[in-house]
């Protein structure tokens, strides 16, 4: 799945550093993440769990001297606001989404889509063809991959077919929609989904109905920025060390989540 699904962190408010990566000391950048909520990987802002990839890339660029301030809007002003370089990256997007944007070697995640259904739905995912028998929910801004993206994109004005919605609680909306008999399925990436409904109280009224297309996500930065290859650089030498140490491993279990490797 992509977030653009996918459509993806960071923009650059503070001084920019005088020296190169890895070339001794710098002033510290300030570095905005943003993107909508998508649980576990990125959470409410103000939450003691901002999602364990905000956890990471704090982490992260602070050992590189940097802040990090993270931001939660709609997927699609995300991505807007951070190809124009007011954002200095995004967390979630993949290479498909927004090929123009810098990407470094190290996903944050692996997702797929996930279909879910009211529990006494017996509709089970089979191919792109078994989505034309109910009104299908997903999200505007996000970029669906593979045959289901191309559904989606063929049928999004479509409102027998298709149901889109926005702003940053869209998977909320969708599943209250669908708990209440509105759409008849609705997707997302499964580790996504599985928050979302427990922390919705959701677990005894709904069922996952199949997936497909994994994915990797990654923090992509602004094309125009300068120091982008840098952050993608300290972001890939960061996550390495944290595998290394047992650290990563520590912060994921804190969200319930395994190293997506």
């Amino acid at each position: 799945m992509s977030r653009g699904f996918a459509a993806a962190i960071l923009a650059v408010l503070g001084m920019f550093a005088t020296t190169a990566v890895g070339q001794g000391a710098a002033r510290a950048d300030e570095i905005v993440l943003g993107a909508d909520e998508w649980c576990p990987y990125n959470c409410a802002a103000e939450s003691d769990r901002p999602g364990y990839a905000v956890e990471i890339a704090r982490e992260i660029f602070a050992k590189a001297g940097h802040r990090v301030e993270y931001r939660t809007m709609p997927w699609s002003r995300a991505l807007q606001e951070c190809r124009r370089g007011r954002l200095t990256g995004v967390i979630g997007a993949d290479h498909t989404e927004t090929p123009d944007f810098v990407f470094p070697a190290l996903a944050v995640a692996v997702t797929d889509t996930t279909f879910v259904v009211r529990k006494d739905n017996p509709w089970r995912y089979t191919g792109p063809d078994s989505l034309s028998q109910l009104l299908l929910g997903g999200i505007l801004g996000y970029s669906y991959d593979g045959a289901v993206g191309n559904y989606v994109h063929t049928n999004a004005r479509d409102g027998a077919r298709v149901d889109l919605v926005g702003g940053d609680t869209a998977l909320e909306m969708n599943l209250r929609k669908l708990v209440a008999g509105r759409i008849g399925a609705t997707m997302d990436a499964k580790p996504v989904l599985a928050y979302k409904i427990k922390e919705m109280g959701l677990a005894g009224e709904v069922a996952y109905a199949g997936s497909v297309d994994p994915t990797e996500n990654f923090i992509a930065f602004s094309p125009a920025l300068s120091k982008a290859r840098d952050y993608a650089a300290i972001w890939d030498k960061g996550l390495a060390e944290m595998r290394e140490s047992g650290r990563l491993a520590q912060i994921l279990d804190r969200y319930g989540v395994s190293d997506w490797r």
